[in-house]
């Protein structure tokens, strides 16, 4: 990569627009960019990495890259043209950033990052940038395609940062790592090992599966023989349940369980027979007892019901004539009951009567039914008389309801007569208190605007005060601060002046080292020299004379600035005294404190006086209200009590005649109640009376039809016919009763003459629950046998199929041993975690030593010719000492001085010597990156800071390395401000530093 152009704008310390030509800056191949501390060297290759990555070396934020000194309405851009891969390309770049904007609301609007890529063409003779990408995603893929390098691999191989390799070259192999690493992307090594290791757990995990699945089958299996295995004859000839890794044993173990299932079973089939045959015996002899005892039983019941029935015939006579008694007066039966209910119903009817004539006046208990009825009518009359004064009571009862709300109204209008009258009589005081007070608060109010100036006035005056005295506080700081200035200016000019004595007085030894054989002096002009002086011990040199002349003019001049601000404060502090007074601080807010107080208070009555006026006016509109009230509540009583007489009046007539129509009632509508129920009375004994008369008649037609009939059914009275009469039921009963003890009668006889019966009775007694007894024994030891033989049955069918799975899963241990076997191994050697990884190195360790053994090699080439062949550097496989940690070793860096033949440790170096084996080593890396990450040539290095640390001779040994880089048409820059720099390189980009911000200046040789 080959840099042609840099533009930059309001970025970092540039605040405008600054060029960088490359080309020219780099004709002789090396160039210098110089500049004060601070000017913004380091800026400009953060300017060619944030063009072609977007970021900046480091952990800056991008959105900081704006120039703080640059106008805000200049815009920050970057843009690089540089040659790569055969391609010329141009890159422009935007950081976020914000600019002013009349639309926005806050005034300032943001921009966001933008990037274009354009591309060199000469097609048919027509030469131009032709764009390439304009978004972040595809430059970055364009850019990182062209230069073969990502962002850190450029910042560490382009941008040669000479601090970071000292801190790289001393530092352990912990910290070389996280470098090599990200330089050279082994994580793909990482993630190998990883996936080794996970690989060998699996394949550890899957060997476990198979292991636990046999150690359950063997459980299993030895679990299903279990009852075989504690049988005598067995137990002892029982080998032990192998372990699950020896294949051979656990099958032969479980084929030996097998074997003897097979027995057992065979076994349980010739015990389940024996116990069948026994079960049926059992059960016929049981069935035959059954049956003799049924019998017995038979012959027994039939003997006692023999017996029962002849007890029961006894009485069979009386029995017949009452059923037949019976069934002659069943056909009464309709007729007595008729009789029954007629009477039952005079009965009631009479009752009836006599509880309804109760209830009457004396004078009407006894009286005919016509009689009655004319009574009812006269009730009747006298009710429709009084219902028609109903009216005139609901009047009398609305007169006096007025009566009473007149009174209620009187009473009230009194009351408010007496209200109002009382408070008219405090009216005259009131009214007196309410004006004095309004009268003194308008006083009060009158004051604000007064009390108001005084206030400012006192601020004003307290300001000027403590302006005052806060002056002359400053002024007493900025005596004493000019008087320790002058002193050091004093003391930095008498070291300037004592530096440049003892130079001078050293000139010669000066001007003598500089002396070269075949070089003219520049004294005497002679080309030899015999006997040149020799330095001065502690001799000054022309920077330290210049340092020391720097720090006399730093100091001049912060004296000088001292001095004007003290000059300008006592003019300050003068003005103050003549605008504050003599007049301390304290009085001053004592007055105002007085002053506020007062203000308040007259605030508070100006604020209260509109409610101090609304309160007066209330209190004259109430007393209006209040007179009026008093002559309206006399109005209501003059009115209420000329109605109330009136009313009264009225009320009175209507009384007598109510009274006349209630009689002894309280109401009119209790009267009525009372008419209504007389009435009602002799209705309901009317109706009672015409009941039971035609009740009587009822009951003897009906007596005098069931007596004729009971004769003819010959009964001699209706009371012989009542008494054989019985329930149909019973009746029914005892003619079943009848025929049943006939056929009972016939079937115990036929029982009686049965041969197997008679058989029966002569043996002995049959005992069913004997062999019910034998039979419940056979049939538990059949089903204990057939439960035997289903067990023998289930463990065999599961040994088979358990043996079977047992095949298959041994089967399967072999290949995974072995798979895990070679698994485990390979993780283990590349973690280096077993012997037979003889470095003790990890994967990802041994690949980045072999990085760092090819860096070592390729800085060796140059460390050797910047150091006369004295230093190498040692790639050591040793672990460092007290560390630990995944690297375990392989990372270690040594210096071997081929002087003296001992190696020792990098630390060791000196300033200078550390700076040749750091550029060598990172110009070494450079070459390794490049050539791992793409192989294409680096045009363009830079080298920043460390020179200074460097001897003469060191320096041209250096320099010799640098010129042979240049020779291999590489153009290398120097960021360094050391001043002997300056003379060797011709080439030069100076950054100056401005209060206004920094700008560039290049030096080409022909400016020289």
């Amino acid at each position: 990569m080959y840099l042609h152009h840099l533009t930059v704008q309001a970025f970092g310390p540039f605040a405008r627009t600054e060029a960088v030509d490359f080309d020219a800056l780099t004709s002789n191949g090396l160039f210098l960019l110089r500049g004060d501390t601070g000017a913004g060297k380091t800026s400009i290759l953060d300017a060619v990495c944030f063009a072609l990555y977007g970021t900046v070396p480091g952990i800056r934020p991008t959105h900081r890259l704006r120039s703080d000194h640059a106008p805000t309405d200049t815009r920050t851009h970057v843009i690089l043209e540089f040659s790569a891969a055969g391609r010329r390309l141009k890159i422009t770049r935007k950081p976020k950033q914000a600019y002013p904007s009349t639309r926005a609301k806050t005034g300032t609007a943001t921009a966001e990052a933008t990037v274009e890529l354009h591309q060199w063409t000469d097609t048919d003779g027509v030469a131009g940038w032709e764009p390439v990408s304009a978004n972040h995603q595809d430059t970055a893929r364009e850019i990182e395609a062209v230069l073969g390098l990502s962002k850190e691999q450029f910042c560490q191989v382009v941008l040669l940062p000479q601090g970071d390799f000292a801190t790289f070259l001393r530092s352990d192999a912990k910290d070389r790592a996280v470098l090599l690493r990200r330089l050279f992307d082994t994580g793909r090594f990482q993630e190998l090992q990883a996936w080794l290791t996970n690989r060998s757990k699996a394949t550890r995990k899957d060997l476990d599966e198979v292991t636990t699945a046999l150690q359950q089958l063997s459980e299993r299996i030895h679990q299903e023989a279990g009852p075989l295995l504690h049988q005598e004859d067995t137990s002892a000839d029982e080998p032990a349940r192998p372990d699950a890794q020896h294949s051979a044993d656990i099958l032969a173990w479980a084929q030996h369980l097998r074997t003897l299932a097979v027995n057992a079973h065979a076994a349980s089939l010739a015990d389940e027979e024996r116990s069948d045959t026994e079960h049926q015996h059992a059960k016929t002899e049981h069935q035959r007892t059954i049956e003799l005892a049924n019998q017995q039983t038979q012959h027994a019941q039939a003997q006692a019901r023999r017996a029962d029935l002849d007890d029961k015939a006894a009485n069979h006579p009386q029995l017949r004539e009452q059923l037949d008694n019976g069934r002659r007066a069943e056909r009464l039966r309709p007729l007595l009951d008729t009789v029954k209910h007629t009477a039952l119903a005079l009965g009631t009817a009479t009752t009836a009567e006599d509880e309804a004539r109760t209830l009457l006046a004396d004078e009407h208990r006894h009286a005919a039914i016509p009689q009655l009825r004319n009574v009812l009518e006269q009730h009747h009359a006298d009710r429709g008389r009084v219902v028609g004064l109903l009216p005139d009571e609901q009047l009398y009862t609305q007169l006096g309801a007025q009566i009473t709300e007149l009174n209620t109204k009187e009473e009230q209008a009194r009351a408010d007569l007496e209200e109002a009258g009382q408070w008219l009589t405090t009216w005259p005081a009131l009214e007196a208190e309410h004006t004095v007070r309004l009268d003194d608060m308008t006083k009060v109010a009158d004051q604000v605007p007064q009390l108001e100036q005084d206030i400012q006035a006192l601020n004003v005056h307290l300001k000027a005060a403590r302006h005052r005295d806060t002056l002359t506080t400053q002024l007493a700081s900025a005596a004493e601060a000019e008087t320790d200035r002058a002193a050091e200016a004093l003391e930095a000019k008498k070291l300037w002046l004592d530096l440049r004595e003892r130079r001078l007085d050293g000139m010669a030894g000066e001007l003598a080292a500089e002396l070269s054989d075949g070089t003219p002096c520049s004294v005497c002009g002679s080309p030899t020299h015999p006997d040149p002086a020799q330095r001065q011990p502690n001799q000054p040199t022309r920077e330290d004379e210049d340092n020391a002349r720097t720090l006399h003019e730093q100091a001049d001049t912060l004296h000088t600035q001292a001095s004007s601000h003290r000059n300008d404060l006592a003019t300050q502090h003068a003005e103050a005294v003549g605008a504050a007074g003599p007049t301390p601080c304290d009085e001053l807010k004592t007055q105002l404190k007085k002053a506020q107080i007062a203000h308040q208070a007259a605030c508070d009555a100006a604020s209260a006086l509109p409610s101090a006026q609304e309160a007066l006016a209330r209190l004259r509109t109430e007393h209006d209200t209040r007179t009026q009230q008093r002559q309206g509540a006399k109005d209501r009583v003059t009115e209420c009590q000329a109605r109330t007489k009136a009313l009264a009046q009225q009320q009175s007539t209507l009384a007598d005649t109510l009274a006349a129509a209630r009689g002894t009632a309280t109401t009119l509508g209790e009267r009525i109640t009372e008419l209504s129920r007389a009435a009602k009375g002799l209705s309901d004994a009317i109706d009672a009376a015409q009941t039971a008369a035609e009740a009587a008649g009822r009951h003897r037609d009906a007596t005098t039809t069931a007596t004729d009939t009971a004769h003819d059914a010959g009964f001699p009275t209706l009371d012989d016919a009542t008494a054989a009469l019985q329930a149909p039921a019973l009746l029914e009963e005892w003619s079943q009763e009848l025929d049943q003890w006939g056929k009972d009668d016939a079937v115990v006889t036929d029982l009686l003459k049965t041969p197997n019966l008679l058989e029966a009775g002569l043996q002995p007694p049959a005992d069913p629950q004997a062999s019910a007894d034998v039979l419940l024994q056979a049939e538990g030891r059949m089903k204990k046998t057939a439960a035997a033989r289903q067990q023998a049955d289930h463990r065999i069918t599961a040994l088979t199929a358990l043996h079977s799975t047992l095949e298959a899963r041994l089967s399967d241990l072999e290949p995974l041993q072995a798979r895990h076997a070679l698994a485990d191994r390979l993780a283990s050697i590349a973690s280096a975690t077993t012997t037979a990884n003889t470095l003790s190195m990890e994967l990802e360790a041994y690949v980045l030593a072999a990085r760092l053994e090819e860096i070592a090699d390729a800085a060796n080439i140059r460390l050797q010719a910047m150091t006369s062949e004295r230093y190498l550097l040692q790639h050591s496989a040793d672990k460092d000492a007290g560390r630990r940690g995944r690297l375990k070793s392989g990372l270690g860096l040594r210096i071997l001085d081929t002087w003296t033949g001992t190696e020792r440790e990098t630390s060791t170096l000196s300033g200078g010597e550390t700076f040749t084996a750091s550029l060598a080593l990172a110009l070494g890396l450079a070459d390794v990156v490049t050539q791992e990450a793409s192989g294409r040539p680096l045009g363009t290095l830079f080298i920043d800071e460390g020179f200074g640390t460097l001897d003469e001779q060191n320096l041209q040994e250096v320099m010799d390395v640098l010129d042979q880089l240049r020779a291999g048409n590489r153009a290398v820059g120097i960021v360094s401000h050391v001043a002997e720099l300056s003379r060797r390189i011709p080439s030069q980009l100076n950054v100056m530093k401005h209060r206004n911000g920094s700008t560039l200046r290049p030096l080409i040789s022909t400016d020289l």
